[in-house]
């Protein structure tokens, strides 16, 4: 027999269990052990779970324990909260997302859980296919008995056809280093986002991803780049200093100590400093020893210089790219006039027709008929020097010049701050060879600076140069 207070305790429990999250997973799973930044994750996920957030992202280290609350814990508090809901669960591969999936399945069939939402309950066997007249439950979906929500989980690529969501959530879409490193796995990734998953959104949905860092352009760096509204919660393994500010920690301190010591992080840091960076820190970028231009600095020239521009088309998903190239003396000043996406051939001409005066030469990616439409519209255009060593040769004639960035080249900087050389297995970079990304506005100025001092080829190619 239990006592009143017992029974008054249990069913305070439950209330609190009902309307908190962190509570719920302390109910529902004794043994979690509560970190200081379990707590400060679970009230960002409240506030998510209460729509007070519309989009979030999560950047934590691995083994930190965001998936536990991200991906397990949060689906079955909201599907407690209101069984009406459409979920979808995502990540890298199916056998992850399907895996979580279960995991879900298995909370809601607890009976602790039954104590908190004695509504929210699934169907006792496992149904594959809608024709068999009941509610599914396999490890790609399962419907709430007695009402209209639902958990559904895919991998990244995977169709969603016919499945609008409320919330769509997605935990780890970067399986590894080499999916990370990979410019066709992140477009592919990019292009299932916004083709795929979006397409399931509505107005009043939201959205929640969650990932240790890979890239600087791994699929949540390019969101927070091309889209606004994100809240976003980073957490390194080790305090930087310059954090978020709900950070209780001082600058060198482990985020769990007792599970991931200062001594341990450290030496996975020394074992493999790029990784660390991004993966641990939430911070990803090269490191200067891989840097093609690791000593550029910002500045504009004053009094006559040497013009031309270089004009990268791009094309979608590519961003079209034209920079001016002004010399004076040893030094090289870049300015990018335009970098933009979904620019069709006559944005091109319109945007180069505002900047460009009339005879100074645009040294231009190779496509004929465009070069030929920008000349008959009055435009200096000729075709880049290119050939089996003109990438190297071109980068190597910017190298000789001490270069400088005009201060509203965003677009430009980032890429001077990231464009590297390729690795070998062991991490170390190949001269000669480059990276296939953040390369768009650099291959303007390596196709204007290469038009501007190799003239002579050109009139052997017989073109007329001014």
């Amino acid at each position: 027999m239990h006592s009143l207070t017992q029974v008054l305790a249990e069913r305070a429990r439950r209330v609190k269990a009902g309307r908190n999250l962190l509570d719920f997973v302390s109910y529902t799973m004794p043994t979690y052990q509560v970190n200081w930044h379990h707590a400060i994750l679970a009230n960002k996920l409240q506030e998510f779970a209460e729509g007070k957030i519309k989009k979030l992202m999560v950047f934590m280290p691995p083994q930190h324990g965001k998936s536990e609350l991200v991906s397990r814990r949060l689906p079955a508090y909201l599907l407690g909260r209101n069984p009406e809901l459409k979920l979808i669960g995502c990540s890298y591969s199916s056998d992850l997302s399907s895996s979580f999936n279960r995991d879900v399945q298995r909370i809601i069939d607890d009976p602790l859980y039954t104590n908190v939402f004695p509504e929210t309950r699934l169907n006792s066997s496992n149904v594959r296919s809608s024709s068999q007249g009941s509610y599914l439950r396999n490890s790609d979906i399962f419907e709430v008995v007695g009402y209209k929500g639902f958990y559904k989980s895919v991998g990244l690529g995977g169709s969603l056809t016919g499945t609008p969501a409320d919330i769509g959530i997605i935990d780890d879409p970067v399986k590894d280093a080499i999916e990370a490193d990979s410019p066709t796995y992140r477009a592919r990734a990019w292009d299932w986002f916004t083709n795929v998953f979006l397409t399931r959104m509505h107005n009043d949905s939201q959205i929640l991803v969650t990932q240790t860092r890979w890239h600087e352009d791994d699929l949540s760096g390019r969101i927070l780049a091309r889209m606004k509204g994100w809240e976003v919660l980073s957490l390194p393994a080790i305090c930087t200093g310059s954090h978020n500010s709900i950070d209780p920690r001082q600058e060198g301190e482990p985020l769990w100590a007792s599970k991931h010591s200062l001594e341990r992080l450290v030496e996975i840091q020394e074992s493999n400093p790029r990784a660390f960076h991004a993966l641990y820190q939430q911070d990803p970028k090269p490191f200067s020893g891989g840097l093609v231009f690791p000593d550029y600095r910002l500045g504009t020239y004053e009094g006559k210089a040497k013009i031309a521009y270089g004009l990268d088309f791009g094309f979608s998903p590519d961003p079209s790219a034209l920079v001016e190239v002004a010399v004076q003396g040893d030094c090289m000043y870049l300015k990018e006039c335009f970098y933009r996406q979904h620019m069709t051939p006559d944005d091109i001409k319109s945007a180069v027709l505002e900047v460009v005066a009339r005879g100074v030469p645009i040294y231009c990616d190779h496509r004929t008929d465009l070069i030929q439409m920008l000349f008959r519209a009055g435009i200096n255009a000729k075709p880049a020097i290119k050939g089996a060593d003109s990438i190297d040769t071109g980068v190597k004639t910017m190298q000789n010049y001490r270069i400088f960035i005009h201060p509203d080249s965003l677009n430009l900087q980032k890429e001077f701050r990231y464009y590297r050389y390729r690795e070998d297995k062991d991490g170390n970079p190949i001269g000669g060879k480059y990276s296939e990304d953040m390369n768009h506005g650099i291959d303007a100025g390596r196709y204007g600076i290469g038009g501007m001092i190799h003239k002579v080829e050109l009139k052997s190619r017989g073109f007329k140069i001014s």
